[in-house]
């Protein structure tokens, strides 16, 4: 049974979204929320901490670029449903198509992995390649199939049937992110950070 305070954690989509990380999902969000630190201090009505992780330890706060905190709130919005917002980021240029995760999955994946139709159709109209894949060379209709939300499904594959010449720019830009040096470095850079901050954080004690 997932925590039902998880639709309004702002960690909880971030364990979503980040393959490293699913082991504290599975833990606490998916196992016994009753332990977690973020989620007790909740039931007492407390501020919590962005910083405080559920095993209770504190982590320190990563300055991040406008980009970054653009694509994590975009990333959140998607997960939460939050149409109107997400269409405000586009609309007004705060967040990009082109944003993607550490695993490489796009918005329209997130919004494909939670079968909102909605979203799907705003990201495809705001420019989103349903053909881009992920690491794991899933791209978007792969998701929905995957998660079994056929109305996703059909929308992507409807929209990828008449803008068959995206696909080439697909391929273009899934096969020269990782063919650059920069791209393999700060891929193995990331890589380190994650390993590190999981070494140091263990979700297991308190």
């Amino acid at each position: 049974m997932t925590c039902s305070h998880s639709a309004d954690c702002p960690l909880f989509a971030q364990f979503a979204m980040e393959p490293a990380l699913d082991v504290w999902k599975q833990h606490y969000c998916e196992g016994d929320y009753s332990k977690c630190a973020r989620y007790q201090l909740s039931l007492k009505g407390e501020a919590i901490p962005l910083t405080l992780m559920p095993n209770g330890k504190m982590i320190e706060q990563k300055v991040k670029s406008k980009e970054e905190l653009a694509g994590t709130a975009l990333f959140n919005a998607i997960l939460k449903g939050r149409a109107s917002m997400v269409k405000s980021m586009f609309a007004t240029n705060v967040a990009s198509a082109e944003i993607r995760t550490a695993d490489g999955s796009t918005p329209l994946m997130a919004a494909a992995s939670v079968g909102n139709l909605e979203i799907v159709n705003l990201l495809l109209e705001f420019g989103c390649n349903p053909f881009n894949t992920n690491k794991a060379g899933l791209n978007a209709l792969k998701v929905a199939e995957s998660k079994n939300f056929t109305d996703c499904a059909d929308a992507i594959r409807n929209f990828m049937l008449e803008h068959k010449d995206l696909k080439a720019k697909a391929i273009k830009a899934n096969k020269e992110e990782p063919e650059t040096e920069q791209g393999q470095q700060a891929e193995k850079e990331e890589m380190k950070g994650i390993v590190s901050m999981l070494k140091k954080l263990n979700p297991f004690s308190r």
